[in-house]
Parts: C-alpha cells; sequence; structure tokens
C-alpha cells in the first residue's frame, strides 16, 4: 500500500489550490470585463430610454395640439357652413323676389315688344358687372339679370 504523507501531499494540495486560485482570478477578470461592458451599456441604455421618453412626451404634446386644432377647426368649419347655408338661403329668396319682379314686370313690357328702353348715360368706364364676368347674351336676359342683380347685391 502506497503511503501518503502529510509532507508529500502540502505542496499537492498547494500546487492544486493556487491552480485553482489563478483560475478563479482569471474567470474574476474575465467577468470583471463582462459586468463593466454591461455597466456601459447599460448607462447608453438608459440615455436612449431618457431620449425616447422625451420623444413620446413631444408626440402626445403635438397630438394633443393636434386634435386642439382639429376641434377649432371643426368649430370654424361649422360656422363657416352655417354661413354660407344663411347667405344661400337669403341668395335664393332674393332671387326668387327678382323673378317675381320679373315675371310682374312682364306685361309691362309686352306691350313695348319692339321698343328698347332708353338707357340712360353712364360715366365712362362704367360697367354694371364686375371685370372678366361673361356678357349677356340674347335669349338669356332673365339669366343676366339674375347675374347682374347677384353682382350688385355682392357689391353693397
Amino acid at each position: 500500500m502506497v503511503s501518503f504523507s502529510v509532507e508529500t501531499l502540502a505542496p499537492l494540495v498547494s500546487l492544486s489550490l493556487a491552480v485553482l486560485f489563478a483560475g478563479t482570478l482569471f474567470f474574476l477578470a474575465r467577468l470583471h470585463g463582462r459586468v463593466a461592458a454591461m455597466r456601459g451599456a447599460q448607462s447608453e441604455l438608459r440615455g436612449l430610454l431618457r431620449a425616447c421618453s422625451d420623444a413620446v412626451d413631444g408626440a402626445e404634446r403635438s397630438i394633443t395640439g393636434l386634435r386642439q386644432a382639429a376641434h377649432d377647426m371643426a368649430g370654424e368649419l361649422d360656422r363657416s357652413m352655417e354661413e354660407a347655408e344663411r347667405l344661400r338661403v337669403e341668395i335664393d329668396r332674393t332671387c326668387d323676389a327678382a323673378r317675381r319682379a320679373l315675371e310682374r314686370l312682364g306685361p309691362l313690357t309686352a306691350g313695348n315688344a319692339g321698343a328698347t328702353p332708353p338707357i340712360p348715360a353712364a360715366a365712362p368706364g362704367f360697367s354694371p358687372l364686375p371685370a372678366g364676368s361673361p356678357t349677356p347674351t340674347g335669349g338669356g336676359g332673365e339669366r343676366a339679370a339674375m347675374r347682374l342683380f347677384r353682382e350688385t347685391i355682392r357689391g353693397l
């Protein structure tokens, strides 16, 4: 049987402990490098998360502003549409009144079918129609009168 004495085993135990200690130091050095890299990445991640959070906050403020602007524009559009509808009704009412007036004047002008009424002298350069508007043609007298009436009303 082989006998082991403490004196022969002590250097082997010391050597194996030294190897284990060296291995531990090696793995600790590698672990330290990984932990340092992870901490660096963590600080970068914090900065990135902070930037993303700021961007989300800015987007929320922008969306809130856009919603408010859309709400304001919808209110303005409603008011404009109501005003346009009111003006349309008023123009229709005025056109109907003008049409009735033309119908009442129709029998008066029927007796003078061949005669044209005298045209009063106008100031030089005066035109009852706005510049660029089409001139009335024959056969569309009522239409031309209505157009002249509308333009006169708009001019007032």
